[in-house]
Formats: C-alpha cells, sequence, structure tokens
C-alpha cells in the first residue's frame, strides 16, 4: 500500500518484511525437499537456509527503512525470492558452496547497509556519497596485473581455488555505469551536441570531469585487455545511457554498429571467438569439450518439460556450471518451464522497477544512475538466457541472486541499494 505521495507507508513496510520471512520460509522448504529426495530427514540444513535469507535480507530491509525509508518497496521482496530459489540451487548441487553463498549472502547485505549509512548525509551528488574511493579500487583491480595457476593473466582473486575468488568484474560492472552517470550528467550539453559544444566548464565541474575521463579511461583499457566480451557491453551500455542523456539516436545507431562490426569481424581476431561459433551452431563438434556445456545445458531445460522433475530429483549435476553461469538451465530442470517463467517474471519485475525510479527521477544523475543498473541487470539476465538456450554464441554468465559468487552477490546488493536510495531521494 503506498500514500497518495507515491511514499510507502507501514503497511506496505510491514509486506516487505512478511516476504522476506517467506523467502526464508521457501529457501527451508526447497532445502528440506532436496534432503528428502535423498532420503535423508535433516532439520538444520533448512533452519539453516531460513536463517541466512531471513537474515540478509532482514539486514538490508533494516538499513532501508533506517537511511532510505521512502524507497520502493517493490526490490527487497522481489530479490529475496529469487535468492531463495538460487540458494536451494546451489545447495542441490554443492552442500559446502552453499554453506558459503550463505556467508556472502549475509556479508554482501552488511556491506550495502553500511554503504546505505555512509550516503544517508550527503547524498548521491556526483561529488559526493563516497563515490571516488570506490572507483578509484574498482579501477585499480582491473588494471593491476594478475596471474593464475597457468601463468595466464586473470581476474584479482582471493585464492586460486573455485570456492573463494573475489572477481572484481562485477563490481566494476556496477562502477562503469556509475563512471558514465557522472560523465554523461556533467556534460549532458556536449553529447547532447555530438562532441560539438564548446562552452567552458564549471570551474568546480572540470576536475571532477577529468577524474571520471582518466577513471574510465583505465577502467575501459583493462576490460579490454582480460575481457573483450565485458568491454563490448560495456560500450552497450554507454550508447543506451547517452541516448537516456541526449535523445540522440546516433548513439544508439553507432552501438549497434560496433556490434554488427565486432561479430563480422571477432573470429578473425579472435580463436576463442570463432570456437564459440562453431560450438553454437553445431554444439556436437566439440562433444567433449566446450560443446558440453551447451548441450547438456539444452538437455538439462529439455527434461524440466513444463512443471520440472522437483527439487533433488532431477540431474543438474551434469551440467557444466551450474551453480554459475547455467544456474538457469539447472533451474529450469528442477522447476519446468513453469518454475522457469516465474524467476524470469521475478527479473523483469526488479527491472521495470529500476526504470521505473529512473523515469520518474527528476535529476539527470539519478535518472541516469538508476536507468544504467536496470540496463546492467536487464541485460545480463538476457545475456545469460540467450545463452543458456542458444539464442546467441557463448553469452550464459551467472546472473545475481541466482547464481553463486562473492563478487556477484556483492554487486546484487550494491544494485538493489542503489535503486533504493535513488528511490528514496526522488521522493523526498
Amino acid at each position: 500500500m503506498v500514500r497518495a505521495s507515491g511514499r510507502p507507508d507501514s503497511m506496505s513496510r510491514s509486506a516487505e518484511l512478511v516476504f522476506v520471512c517467506g523467502s526464508g520460509g521457501l529457501a527451508a522448504f526447497g532445502v528440506l525437499l532436496v534432503n528428502l529426495a535423498r532420503e535423508e530427514i535433516r532439520a538444520m540444513p533448512a533452519l539453516a537456509a531460513f536463517l541466512v535469507l531471513s537474515v540478509a535480507f532482514g539486514l538490508l530491509l533494516v538499513a532501508i527503512r533506517a537511511w532510505a525509508p521512502d524507497a520502493t518497496p517493490l526490490l527487497i521482496p522481489t530479490a529475496s525470492v529469487l535468492a531463495a530459489v538460487g540458494f536451494i540451487t546451489i545447495y542441490r548441487l554443492d552442500e559446502n558452496l552453499a554453506s558459503l553463498h550463505g556467508w556472502w549472502l549475509l556479508l554482501s547485505a552488511t556491506m550495502s547497509g553500511l554503504w546505505l549509512y555512509a550516503v544517508s548525509e550527503k547524498g548521491l551528488g556526483q561529488r559526493g556519497g563516497g563515490w571516488w574511493p570506490l572507483l578509484a579500487l574498482a579501477a585499480g583491480l582491473v588494471v593491476v596485473p594478475s596471474l593464475g595457476a597457468d601463468g595466464g593473466t586473470i581476474w584479482w582473486a582471493w585464492s586460486p581455488g573455485p570456492a573463494v575468488v573475489l572477481n572484481p568484474g562485477e563490481i566494476v560492472k556496477l562502477v562503469v555505469v556509475v563512471l558514465f552517470a557522472i560523465l554523461l550528467s556533467e556534460r549532458q550539453a556536449f553529447f547532447a551536441a555530438g562532441g560539438r559544444y564548446t562552452a567552458p566548464l564549471h570551474p568546480a565541474r572540470v576536475t571532477t570531469t577529468w577524474q571520471s575521463l582518466l577513471l574510465l579511461g583505465l577502467v575501459l583499457i583493462g576490460l579490454a585487455i582480460r575481457d573483450s566480451g565485458t568491454a563490448m557491453i560495456v560500450v552497450g551500455m554507454f550508447c543506451v545511457m547517452a541516448y537516456m542523456a541526449t535523445n540522440r539516436s546516433a548513439y544508439l545507431v553507432g552501438g549497434l554498429g560496433a556490434g554488427v562490426i565486432w561479430l563480422v569481424a571477432g573470429p578473425w581476431l579472435s580463436e576463442g571467438l570463432q570456437t564459440r561459433i562453431a560450438v553454437w551452431t553445431d554444439p556436437w563438434t566439440q562433444p567433449e569439450g566446450p560443446g558440453n556445456r551447451l548441450a547438456e545445458g539444452l538437455f538439462g531445460l529439455a527434461a524440466g518439460s513444463l512443471s520440472g522433475t522437483g527439487f533433488g530429483l532431477g540431474e543438474p549435476d551434469l551440467i557444466p556450471e551450474a551453480t554459475t553461469s547455467l544456474a538457469l538451465a539447472a533451474v529450469g530442470e528442477e522447476l519446468g518451464l513453469a518454475g522457469t517463467v516465474v524467476v524470469l517474471a521475478a527479473y523483469a519485475l526488479m527491472v521495470v522497477t529500476g526504470f521505473g525510479i529512473a523515469l520518474r527521477a527528476g535529476e539527470v544523475f539519478h535518472k541516469l544512475l538508476a536507468g544504467g543498473l536496470s540496463l546492467l541487470l536487464g541485460g545480463q539476465t538476457a545475456l545469460s538466457v540467450a545463452g543458456a538456450v542458444g539464442l546467441l554464441p557463448g553469452t550464459a554468465a551467472p546472473i545475481p541472486f541466482l547464481s553463486y559468487g562473492l563478487s556477484l552477490t556483492m554487486a546484487g546488493f550494491l544494485i538493489l541499494a542503489v535503486l533504493a536510495r535513488v528511490s528514496h531521494e526522488e521522493r523526498v
């Protein structure tokens, strides 16, 4: 329930709490079903799942009530349901990873709550809100080289093992959205004139503009060196956000053109892209290699049919990367088409809510920030779905809240916190 002014009242906040507790109950029920399918009766894992989901999202809800009380009430309940489904899937595949994932949920919720407290006084101004330490840290994580066990360049990580890895790529995507929003809001007239605007900047904005350009350049160079696919996603985000800031369709046309050029020239420049396209067109050309990933994911979705096999009754462990990039395929096998549609509808609700915040925003920076984060979440989900069902070559990627990952979970909770704060500031 919402007041006439558009601000959520105590009843809607109470409904949020009920949904969060319900998501904890859903996680507990799913874990119990998985154990029953294994012919085990274990109450403690189910209780732990309930506590983890309820406490993690309860902490974020408390932080929002304290430091963003006028935020929209639609974000947290939807994310908590997705996180519950993701936790059940991870537990079904690997109990040890589920235990770690529980800690990542609690850590990410605490971090997001602290961020909301940090910006509660200054707000989300371009030069306030404590953005710059975060931006500088993310840029440093991208450009500082690190070596993997095989000697190849990888993202900086806490450990070489697959369980505890801090991949800053997910945080960097979020930070790039912030950088774009700062740059486009401060130089809106310049971009609206297609780069022909030459009027002098206000002295206070000159420094922040060059800071934005410097950090943005470092981030893009690091992305291009380490992950060309992510770099293309970032370029696409810039084109859409530039269109949002200027209403110039030339930015969208330029982005589409760059994508077409990459698809045409990329296979000639990248052997890895050649392999992904060959596997995409015919997975059976490499059934024991990259083709196995796509084929097993498609088999899992097909096995789920309409209603799914049920938690614990399928074989999602045969799907490679079922806890990360192909989590949607694992969900589709055990929940079927019906459950997959519900999951995708939940993501769509979050994205639509974010774009709604952007459309109602009065400040350009707020509009671009909320729209960019919504675009990032929706685009990443769409690319992951397209990769899982074979619509695009090799685009399946982890999705916030549904997939396992420390940095991925942090990014998801930060998106919630930032959208909540933008919603609050625009309603005050």
